[in-house]
């Protein structure tokens, strides 16, 4: 391969890796730690240009910069395993297929001229990471934000792809593309798209699910929330039936001077008015129809609720995204402090707006016994309630979550961005 070539493949390398990779360290970083491998890799290819020639040099070039690409994307990567190396293994299969239409077009336009094929190659992936810029990037961001789950056979499948085309691709390069069959490879290249249209379709009806969960969510709370107003409404017509009856009592009170029984019979009166108003925490009215309904819920089975919330109408959060962390968080700490079975429980509801940020705390009663893994709590024989889409919903919002448990309380954090 020519310098031009080598320098070219593994700069582009690099910044696809930036493109591609959601990275755990700031941009900085991350271009630091890119250039660092480009180098790496080049060293490596030049090292083998001055010792290794023909299919030699082509196979353990190959590997080796392979390798070096595997531990920069697990490196960088911010991602769980499977969803890493599903991405990873698609954008090397790209390059691949690439490579392949640069070296045949190099053999047929230009007699196979190492340089010329090299700025062809060059051209072909500047394009194609331009078109993912362009038109997929954002479909690929929310395919990663809303699909936590069933990234496993998708990834299997890749990597078989991968080892299949890449053996392919390295045999023909080692020939310096001459003799290829082009129709072997583009029915490869046909079963392979195929495959990837499967996987996209399984990924667009696992979104469909997750968003459905959280529309059930939503319209199992508003449901809740008029079931309850119902039951205000009838109570408020009881009252008003019955308000009559107590005029008189009071005016009976008051003719035979017996202030001590007033003040004890209105201290009732008033203690059963205030019952049946309607709850109203903040100006936000999903926030406030999901307290409603939990707090409504924890007051029959015996829990103490205090909230505290300081919000506006408008928060710069999604209804739908708002009931999947708000509502799974509070119907979580019902099930603990149930769980719990502790004569005194009680539920701690802190949400409030500063500098752009959206904050949420929920600290209920619990057990002792809470198994973590990877910092989620998990029930016996199953996650807790919605936690997933709790996390996914939070990072859609550059948020971040963590859940704690000490001394019989299980906490809740959770801080998001407000968007405009």
């Amino acid at each position: 391969m020519s310098i031009q070539g080598i320098v070219s493949v593994y700069l582009l390398h690099a910044v696809s890796i930036m493109l591609l990779c959601r990275s755990k360290y700031n941009r900085r970083k991350t271009i630091k730690i890119c250039a660092a491998m480009a180098a790496a890799q080049m060293g490596v290819a030049f090292w083998a240009d001055l010792y290794l020639k023909g299919a030699v040099w082509v196979y353990l070039v190959f590997i080796i910069t392979f390798a070096i690409l595997m531990v920069e994307i697990f490196w960088l990567s911010a991602e769980g395993v499977a969803k890493t190396l599903f991405f990873c293994m698609t954008y090397v299969q790209i390059f691949l297929v690439v490579a392949y239409m640069a070296g045949m077009l190099g053999n047929w336009l230009f007699d196979s001229h190492i340089g010329a094929t090299a700025y062809l190659r060059a051209l072909l992936h500047v394009v194609l990471l331009a078109v993912y810029v362009r038109f997929l990037r954002d479909k690929f961001e929310i395919v990663r934000q809303e699909v936590t789950k069933g990234w496993w056979p998708m990834c299997i499948l890749s990597i078989l792809y991968t080892i299949y085309i890449s053996s392919v691709v390295m045999r023909a390069q080692a020939d310096y593309f001459r003799g290829v069959e082009i129709l072997p490879f583009f029915l490869l290249l046909a079963a392979i798209l195929a495959g990837y249209w499967v996987i996209f379709n399984t990924i667009y009806y696992m979104r469909k699910s997750a968003l459905q969960s959280k529309i059930e969510l939503q319209e199992k709370i508003l449901m809740q929330k008029l079931e309850i107003m119902e039951d205000v409404e009838r109570e408020t017509r009881r009252k008003r039936h019955d308000f009559r009856h107590h005029m008189l009592n009071i005016a009976e009170f008051a003719r035979n001077g017996q202030m001590e029984e007033l003040l004890v019979y209105l201290d009732k009166y008033y203690v059963e008015v205030e019952d049946t108003e309607s709850l109203f925490l903040c100006a936000n009215s999903t926030i406030n129809h999901i307290l409603t309904v939990y707090v409504s819920q924890a007051k029959k089975k015996g829990i103490r609720v205090t909230c505290d919330v300081s919000v506006k109408e408008e928060i710069g959060i999604n209804d739908v995204d708002l009931v999947a962390i708000l509502g799974n968080l509070l119907e979580n700490s019902v099930h603990g402090c149930l769980e719990a079975g502790k004569e005194e429980m009680y539920i701690l509801v802190r949400i409030q707006m500063k500098a752009q940020k959206f904050s949420v705390l929920v600290e209920n009663t619990c057990r002792e016994n809470i198994h973590f893994e990877n910092g989620l709590p998990k029930a016996e024989g199953r996650e807790g309630i919605g936690v997933s889409s709790i996390v996914k919903s939070v990072e859609k919002y550059g948020g971040a979550i963590d859940f704690g448990c000490r001394d019989g309380r299980f906490v809740s954090r959770a801080v998001m961005l407000m968007q405009s």
